[in-house]
This record gives C-alpha cells, structure tokens and sequence, in this order.
C-alpha cells in the first residue's frame, strides 16, 4: 500500500486518459504480443485482446479503455497505488501517444451512376491509354463507372460474396483521387482468376490496369493471372518489425489460400519500395516473391504513355 495519501485531481484527469496500449507500449513492451493487424494479446493473459483503443479480458468477462482499469481489474492493484504508478511514470518519462484506429460507423453507399460511362472511358482510352478491350471488359464486371454528380470514376472493390464494400474515386478533369466515405480497405480493387496462382500488386487501379494494357500489347493472356490494387503505399516508419503489410494484400491472400507467386509492381518512389520491403520482410518465408517496379519512370502508367508515345501504340487495337 503507498505511504502517500492521495492525488490530485489533475494528476488523477490525466491518469485516466493514459489508455491501456499507449500504456503497454511505452513502459511493459514486452508484455505486448501482436495478434493481428490492429490486434495485440498480452504474455500474461492471452485472453486479454487490445484493438480499435479498448482492451477486454475474455476470460473474465471485464474490459475497458485506461490502463488505470486494467492495473486495479486485471493485475490487482490497490485504486491508489495504480493511480499514483501511473502518475509516476507520467513525470519521469513522457509516453508516445500510440494512435489507434476506431472503427467507422458511416454506411458504405456507392455513389450514383451517371446515364453513361463516356466521360469515364474517354478519360481511361485517350489521358490513361488503358486499351479499349480491357476498359470494356472491367465495365461490363462492373468495376467502375461513372459518376452522376462530378464524372469522376468510380472503382469498385468487392467481398468475397461479391458485394461492394470498397470504391474509389478518380476525377477525369483535376488530380484529385478519394476513397468514398465508409469504404473497407480490406475489399479493394481487384481483378480474379481463381485458377491462377499467381498475383499481381500495384498501389492504384490505375496502374493495374495500364500492367494489362502492356500485356496485351505484348500478345500475352492479360487475364491469366490475379491482380490488386492496395489503394497507396506507406514508408517503413519506426522499424520494419513494428510495420504491417497492407490490409488490402492481407486479406486478398486470405480468402485465396491457392496464391503462391507474388509479382509487386509499386511505385518507384520511397513509399512504393519501403512498402515492398515490408511486404518481402512479412512474407518471404510464405510466397516467392518478386520485385518487378518499374525502373526508369515512377509507375506503370507513365511506362504505358511512354510506350505509347516512342512506338505510337494504336489505342484501337
């Protein structure tokens, strides 16, 4: 029992504020084992599952969100004697906030559909030189469309039940890109072939779709293999360790256990090769994996224009 009688009620405010990972993090790291993307599980107690900023202990049926509740509940602790252990901690080192993501409650829509998709193809065929045959193709799969209230394209990423649970928006007259409201990342762009083993990854449909356009021009099957698209790439950060794959990838070769080949054709930028490495370091022991980023342009669509341009590739063909 602590010799001192009490605490402040600021001191006390700021105690509880001190959630239970940002807690585990900065001063019990190893009593922290990573369970998942955004979840954790502790050495001691592996019931006990912390993500989306709350912690809950299965096994006894208790959780919450400080590491205030989780001293006195969990480890057993005296209210004061946590309290001021905390408040200690606190003064003598100053914890790095752990930012944690909480899940969405906004309803997943797709926008409206315009009366046609011309503005969209245009946009595709003549600015992107994605060929004619796979744009068509993607439409009537009903991968994208357009939009009724700005024309932009809208791309869609589906579930395993083939219901839309993604979709990305691209403008056809500015350089903006946005995923809609209450998109899961989990369930972005892709294009199938379940009897494929192999699997094609690029940051944005665009290029993934500019990868098939090379295909085809080079007379191969542009439909043969698996293709995603991750929505962006992100730098390593603090270590590689700590870092995750993208939730885009992770789930993709969950729900396709046949996968054994992965071909990563990222940006050639510091975020599309940090990502790379993450995904080499993650899963280098599970797939053969391939680094195939293009060398001397940033991505797949400046090498397709640039094809374009020095060989005059016939958009029609």
């Amino acid at each position: 029992m602590s010799k001192r009688k009490g605490i402040s009620k600021q001191d006390l405010k700021r105690v509880k504020e001190l959630d239970l990972l940002t807690y585990l993090k900065n001063y019990e790291p190893n009593e922290l084992v990573r369970n998942g993307r955004e979840d954790y599980t502790t050495r001691t107690h592996s019931s006990l599952h912390l993500s989306n900023g709350l912690w809950c202990w299965w096994a006894q049926g208790i959780g919450g969100k400080t590491a205030l509740k989780y001293l006195i509940e969990v480890e057993g602790w005296d209210f004061l004697d946590a309290a001021l252990h905390i408040n200690d901690l606190l003064d003598n080192q100053p914890p790095l906030k752990i930012e944690q993501k909480v899940k969405s409650n906004y309803r997943f829509r797709l926008p409206y559909r315009a009366e046609n998709d011309d503005k969209a193809i245009r946009y595709l065929v003549n600015e992107r030189c994605i060929d004619k045959e796979i744009v068509q193709y993607c439409k009537e799969q009903y991968l994208f469309y357009e939009d009724e209230n700005d024309h932009s394209i809208v791309f869609i990423g589906y579930d395993e039940q083939r219901i839309p649970k993604y979709a990305c928006k691209r403008a056809t007259d500015d350089n903006w890109k946005k995923d809609v409201l209450g998109s899961d990342k989990q369930y972005s762009f892709s294009i199938t072939n379940t009897e494929s083993h192999s699997l094609h990854v690029f940051e944005s449909v665009i290029d993934l779709l500019s990868y098939m356009t090379l295909l085809k021009r080079s007379g191969r099957d542009y439909l043969k293999d698996n293709y995603l698209s991750i929505a962006g790439a992100t730098i390593i950060g603090k270590s590689i360790q700590d870092s995750t794959v993208p939730i885009a990838l992770e789930t993709f070769l969950n729900n396709h256990p046949s996968i054994t080949n992965l071909y990563l054709h990222l940006d050639n930028d510091k975020a599309g090769k940090d990502t790379t490495l993450k995904i080499m370091y993650h899963y280098e022991d599970k797939y053969n994996i391939s680094d195939e980023h293009p060398t001397k342009c940033k991505d797949f669509n400046d090498l397709l224009r640039k094809k374009v341009e020095s060989k005059n590739f016939c958009l029609e063909k």
